[in-house]
């Protein structure tokens, strides 16, 4: 996630961050952006196979009129412009493919929120590749909102009847989401050991906390210098990187 998203920017606009449990690159959310999900018994020829997946939604979206295709990369094109990334899931019983469609999103505030830092990040972790994106109203009049657009796929893909969760499935769905996936543990524990290097400051981050910052003289601390030792001291089990590099950034 410190290579993924521009944390000064997130704060800022009081966006929140969060993990899924699928691999692929990062994703903005929005009412713009209208997510779709294939759920289906595992089975080894499923397994990356968008196609197999997404050949329904690109035919349905090209009856429409708009001239769409699968990259390489199993992206969704229109004229070498992204707008639909997909990624998988599998416990090896089920299996969720699932992916964006990018509608009328605030295409400003994705770019913003995705800008890079401005400072080095060192991680073993895998970088999304960034791509040039763009909305499908760009393209066609046909659909007025995300609603309408919906509507359509859900006719076209055949989509005959709404699945509606029962209390019992809702209160499992809110513990989950309590206790687990708006977990700090989850959200920033899980990204590899990172370091974050800015000018002469040098920050490790492991689990999501601070695991060491590097023995230079003295720091600016939110207008207050200090010496090295007091920092450390301080900082050593801090419960929220990203309010680090906030304070020391």
């Amino acid at each position: 996630i410190w290579k993924e998203v521009n944390f000064e920017y997130l704060r800022n606009q009081k966006l929140k961050l969060c993990r899924r449990i699928s691999g692929g690159g990062t994703v903005y959310q929005d009412k713009g952006n209208l997510c779709f999900a294939f759920i289906s018994k595992f089975s080894e020829n499923k397994v990356n196979n968008y196609k197999f997946f997404n050949q329904p939604l690109i035919t349905a979206l090209q009856k429409a009129g708009i001239n769409v295709e699968m990259d390489p990369r199993n992206n969704i094109l229109f004229q070498g412009k992204k707008f639909s990334g997909n990624a998988q899931f599998t416990n090896r019983k089920n299996i969720i493919s699932h992916g964006t469609i990018l509608f009328n999103t605030d295409l400003k505030t994705l770019r913003a929120g995705l800008k890079r830092n401005d400072f080095k990040i060192e991680s073993r972790a895998i970088s999304s590749v960034r791509s040039s994106v763009m909305n499908i109203n760009e393209v066609t009049d046909k659909f007025s909102s995300t609603q309408v657009l919906k509507n359509y796929l859900s006719t076209e893909l055949n989509v005959n009847a709404a699945y509606a969760f029962n209390k019992t499935e809702w209160n499992t769905i809110q513990q989950l989401a309590k206790e687990k996936f708006c977990s700090f543990e989850w959200v920033y524990g899980r990204s590899p050991a990172t370091k974050i290097t800015r000018e002469e400051i040098e920050i490790v981050i492991e689990g999501g906390k601070i695991a060491s910052i590097n023995n230079e003289a003295s720091f600016l601390l939110e207008g207050v210098a200090y010496e090295y030792t007091a920092i450390k001291k301080a900082l050593r089990n801090f419960p929220n990187a990203s309010k680090i590099v906030k304070r020391i950034f």
